[in-house]
């Protein structure tokens, strides 16, 4: 086992696979990733990618965990098996080799103005059953530093488009988090925004029985209600003028936040959450980086046509990202390869830390 490990490390290309689960659940990305060389002078070469749909029981179970008023102690311990084993089956079935993995897992919980964060998916279920090293707990150790541990893919972001100026990344999941991009990295600045695609995912779940509002059309036919979007931007003021770092999650934005919302026309409610989710996007950025003229989208908002217009109706230039499903996959591939490397990776001017650190835990088979 240590000799595999051991030759794991002194490779100078690894074969790495990414596996990345976000809060809108839908299911597990995976990249398989051929990377080289460490902090700028990184390479690396996307090999295949593929993003496995979860079904709806388990995406069921997932959003359920989130909420702390009926998720137990029980469910989570559970879950936190059943995810790993789902996923290891999952691997399996796509019959791809590796030398190891670079795990996100799932989070359920993120609150590190207190001090904790929970991203579940147990990792000696993947050493185990795939006979390869984990990389895991990629938040943790920041956490513990006293930093927000988010947005995850900053170090990547900084690495691949550190030239680009008066740019900004922007990943649509279930919660938007922006990377504001510089050379130095001391001057980079990465936030959470706020929603992502969570909200219009629970209106388009609740009154129309899909998953997730497909190339907008439920929110083309419905319009912008005045006092809808009033009521959640004043629910919305304390995050939008809180000072950066930070970082939020579904723990705020669930059915709770949407509560009193319900008794509305479903097609105004979906299309003015859009918009409110826009809205929250460029408030950030006027109040924190108002520099910012170019965002470069990944993430699944990024298919949402009605989303992508309502961003660009506030004066930004707009480019979809390269990999604009992969991004998150390939970022856990580059955080493991630094893990290996004995790189810090975390950027403490974006998440609050005390210091620097090495990010990652390492399972063996």
């Amino acid at each position: 086992m240590w000799n595999n490990f051991f030759n794991i490390l002194n490779k100078k290309e690894r074969i790495i696979l990414g596996l990345m689960s976000g809060t809108s659940a839908d299911g597990l990305d995976v990249a398989l990733v051929k990377v080289s060389g460490r902090e700028e002078n990184t390479k690396f070469e996307l090999l295949k990618f593929k993003s496995i749909t979860y079904s709806t029981s388990l995406k069921e179970k997932i959003i359920r965990s989130y909420n702390p008023d009926i998720s137990t102690v029980k469910d989570i311990a559970y879950l936190n098996f059943y995810i790993a084993k789902k996923h290891a089956e999952m691997i399996k079935s796509l019959n791809w080799e590796f030398d190891l993995i670079g795990y996100h897992g799932q989070t359920v919980y993120h609150n590190p103005k207190e001090g904790y964060t929970l991203q579940i998916g147990e990792s000696d279920i993947l050493a185990v059953e795939l006979n390869v090293p984990v990389i895991f707990s990629f938040r943790t150790k920041d956490v513990a530093l006293g930093g927000e541990g988010a947005p995850i893919t900053s170090y990547f972001d900084w690495i691949f488009f550190r030239d680009r100026k008066k740019t900004a990344t922007l990943n649509i999941g279930g919660i938007s988090n922006i990377t504001y991009l510089s050379e130095k990295k001391e001057e980079i600045i990465a936030f959470d925004t706020g929603p992502g695609n969570c909200l219009i995912d629970s209106i388009a779940n609740l009154f129309f029985n899909q998953s997730y509002d497909k190339d907008g059309n439920l929110s083309k036919k419905g319009k912008i209600n005045e006092e809808i979007f009033n009521k959640l931007v004043s629910r919305e003021t304390k995050y939008l003028n809180k000072k950066t770092p930070k970082t939020t999650g579904r723990e705020i934005y669930n059915e709770n936040y949407l509560s009193d919302l319900l008794s509305y026309n479903p097609y105004d409610l979906i299309r003015t959450l859009t918009y409110f989710t826009a809205y929250t996007i460029h408030k950030n950025l006027e109040l924190h980086v108002p520099e910012i003229n170019t965002l470069i989208i990944s993430g699944g908002g990024a298919y949402n046509p009605v989303l992508i217009k309502d961003i660009k109706s506030f004066g930004y230039n707009v480019e979809i990202h390269q990999f604009i499903e992969s991004k998150e996959a390939i970022a856990m591939t580059i955080l493991a390869n630094e893990f290996l490397n004995g790189i810090n990776s975390n950027i403490v001017n974006v998440t609050g830390a005390k210091r620097e650190c090495i990010l990652g835990k390492l399972s063996l088979p």
